[in-house]
C-alpha cells in the first residue's frame, strides 16, 4: 500500500425513510457494512486518464445529530446531513489532491456518493482532507457551486470549531448546534432552547446558509419558518400565518325573540353551551 488518506467529510442525502433515522451518513455505513471488503475511493483523472484508487478501511459516523438540509425555493425538506470520517489506503503511488472530484464506489452498491475534496491545510495531515459531498440519488439536484458553498457555510465552521484541533475525535452523542458547536442532547434542549443547525439552500442562485430550528423527536421536527415531519422523501414545511396583535371581540346575545339566551346564543333551560 502506498499510505493512507482520511477524509472528513460532510454529506447531504435524501430523507428516503424517516427524517431522524434514515439520514445520508447512516445510509452509507449501512451500505459499507454490507459490502465492506469491495468500498473504494476513485478519481479518474480527465486529463491523464489516470485513475487514483483507494481501498477503504472504516467510515465513521462523527457526530449523532444530522443537520436538515431546507429548499427554500419549494420549501421543502432535500435532505440530511451528517458528518463522517472515512480512512482509505491508496492503491498505487498516486495520491488524491485538493480539487479532485472522487466517487464512493462499493462492489454491490455501485457508486453511492460523490464527494468533493476542498481542504488540505492547516491542522490537517498531509493525507487527509476536508471535502463535501451528495449521495448519487441527488447528483442532478445540487451543483458544484451548491456543494462548495454548503462546504463553506457549514463543513468547514464545523471542523474549524470541532476537529482542527482534534482531527481524531469523535462525538457519537453530540448534535450540531445553531453556532457550529457540537454538544450533547442535553445542551442543545437547556441552551440552545432545544433548537439545531439548519442549512437553507436557494437552487436559482446555489446559496447555502445555516440558521436554526427546532429540533424534533426523532422522526419530526420544526425549522425557521415552518415544520418539517417524517415519512416522505420530501415533506412540505408548514408555514405558519405571520404574528399579528390580538384583537378579541366578544358577542353576547341577551334574547331571541324575547326568549333568554346563554352566553352561547344557542340554547336555554338546562342545555349547556356545547350541546
Amino acid at each position: 500500500m502506498a499510505g493512507k488518506v482520511e477524509i472528513f467529510v460532510g454529506l447531504v442525502g435524501k430523507a428516503d425513510k424517516n427524517v431522524g433515522i434514515a439520514n445520508a451518513g447512516t445510509s452509507v455505513i449501512d451500505q459499507y457494512t454490507t459490502d465492506k471488503k469491495g468500498f473504494e475511493l476513485v478519481n479518474q483523472s480527465a486529463q491523464t486518464g489516470v485513475s487514483v484508487v483507494a481501498t477503504v478501511t472504516s467510515i465513521v459516523q462523527l457526530t449523532k445529530g444530522f443537520v436538515p438540509f431546507l429548499n427554500i425555493q419549494t420549501n421543502a425538506l432535500a435532505g440530511t446531513m451528517m458528518f463522517l470520517k472515512i480512512t482509505a489506503e491508496y492503491k498505487g503511488n498516486t495520491k488524491f489532491k485538493t480539487g479532485d472530484a472522487v466517487s464512493l464506489v462499493g462492489n454491490v452498491a455501485g457508486i453511492a456518493a460523490g464527494i468533493t475534496l476542498l481542504v488540505a491545510g492547516p491542522g490537517l495531515a498531509a493525507s487527509a482532507f476536508v471535502a463535501a459531498g451528495v449521495v448519487t440519488s441527488l447528483y442532478g439536484i445540487f451543483t458544484s457551486e451548491a456543494v462548495t458553498n454548503f462546504f463553506n457555510s457549514t463543513v468547514l465552521p464545523v471542523w474549524n470549531q470541532n476537529f482542527k484541533n482534534k482531527p481524531s475525535a469523535t462525538y457519537p452523542d453530540y448534535w450540531v448546534a445553531p453556532d457550529l458547536k457540537l454538544v450533547p442532547l442535553a445542551e442543545i434542549i437547556a441552551r440552545y432552547g432545544n433548537q439545531v443547525a439548519v442549512s437553507h439552500w436557494d437552487p436559482r442562485v446555489n446559496t447555502v446558509k445555516v440558521s436554526r430550528g427546532l429540533r424534533g423527536g426523532g422522526a419530526s421536527g420544526s425549522v425557521p419558518g415552518g415544520s418539517y415531519a417524517g415519512g416522505s422523501v420530501m415533506p412540505p414545511l408548514v408555514i405558519p400565518r405571520p404574528e399579528r396583535p390580538s384583537e378579541n371581540i366578544d358577542i353576547f346575545i341577551e334574547s331571541i325573540n324575547g326568549q333568554p339566551q346563554d352566553g352561547y346564543g344557542c340554547c336555554s333551560g338546562s342545555q349547556d353551551g356545547y350541546h
